[in-house]
């Protein structure tokens, strides 16, 4: 099955904290889960210590923003949640189909320039990937 399929199978009408919590939930259940996934890494890799860094801030869905929503889907799809991108969830729907399905209802989807305004206006938005790693080389 592929991502689209994945797509059909979210269901329509819930509204963005919604959609947003089946994402929120899975990361927060396995967070640990990349040690696994990325066991070819070493735990103080700076990928790894970015995530961390991002899942102590991660707010839940009731504290959650536009810019915040914007901001994490964008990390599930390509930046440093995506290690779990073809991960599913209780309801067999990869954590990445809620993202693109958010991204793609809310925004203009993950390249459009509403979606990234949205998330670099997130509070969120230091420790998205880019951000965090060029912290990393700076202190190295």
């Amino acid at each position: 099955m592929s991502i689209i399929d994945d797509l059909a199978k979210i269901p329509r009408g819930l509204s963005l904290q919604e959609y947003y919590l089946r994402i929120y939930n899975w990361y927060t259940k396995n967070k640990d889960k990349i040690l696994v996934k990325l066991s070819h890494r070493d735990a103080n890799d700076p990928y790894i210590l970015c995530y961390y860094e991002l899942m102590k801030v991660i707010p839940p869905p009731t504290e959650a923003t536009e810019e915040d929503v914007a901001m994490i889907c964008r990390e599930v799809i390509a930046g440093l949640m995506e290690w779990a991108y073809h991960e599913k969830d209780e309801h067999g729907i990869r954590v990445a189909a809620y993202a693109h399905y958010i991204l793609n209802t809310f925004f203009d989807g993950f390249h459009g320039k509403k979606a990234l305004e949205f998330s670099k206006k997130s509070k969120l938005y230091k420790y998205n990937m880019v951000e965090c790693l060029n912290r990393y080389r700076k202190d190295k």
